[in-house]
């Protein structure tokens, strides 16, 4: 799979964890949690080579302005207990400010970098982005809990509400493992 195939099938991932942590806040830390480790490896095995490119090199640098914007608004949102009121607000900003910039990357970077790179970068660049990601990630495949045709849709729709498992306290609930954060994986 090419770079800019891997990245829009996991901006596909991000578009439906947004949308789930609309109604279900709980959603919010996976969606936050992959988020980061989409960007920091965007940026590692995408936005560098890009840059490199004379005639993309100010596209690639808007895109990662982009990120780092993004991870201003996840640092706030972190300062706030997932029972407040405003959590669901700002997930909802985070939530938009990151569809509009996977749109314009889709729309405009991607098919002026699978101009650019010769197709053999792009398959290897696909390849590491992917393994990485699933690294990181710790899965293979990111299930999307109650996302139709999913074991884990199947297990929670069919299910009876005692079977569905508890959600945990607001402050239970982390995004990242403490040495886990932003910047963190950029080292």
């Amino acid at each position: 799979m090419n770079i800019t195939q891997a990245l829009v099938d996991h901006h596909g991932v991000l578009r439906q964890l947004f949308e789930q942590s609309k109604t279900n806040i709980a959603v919010a830390d996976e969606f936050i949690r992959n988020l980061i480790v989409h960007h920091t490896m965007e940026e590692k095995y995408f936005y560098d080579f890009l840059e490199k490119e004379l005639q993309a090199r100010k596209m690639a640098l808007e895109g990662v302005n982009e990120h780092h914007i993004i991870e201003m608004i996840i640092k706030d949102l972190e300062r706030f207990p997932r029972d407040h009121e405003r959590f669901a607000i700002k997930i909802e900003s985070l939530g938009e400010y990151t569809t509009h910039h996977l749109d314009e990357e889709e729309q405009k970077i991607f098919p002026t970098a699978e101009q650019l790179f010769p197709v053999e970068n792009q398959a290897t660049l696909g390849n590491l982005f992917t393994q990485a990601k699933s690294i990181l990630l710790g899965i293979k495949l990111p299930p999307v809990p109650g996302m139709a045709g999913t074991k884990a849709a199947k297990g929670v729709i069919g299910a009876k509400k005692k079977d569905v498992p508890a959600k945990p306290a607001a402050a239970e609930t982390r995004t990242l493992p403490p040495d886990l954060g932003i910047g963190s994986l950029k080292k």
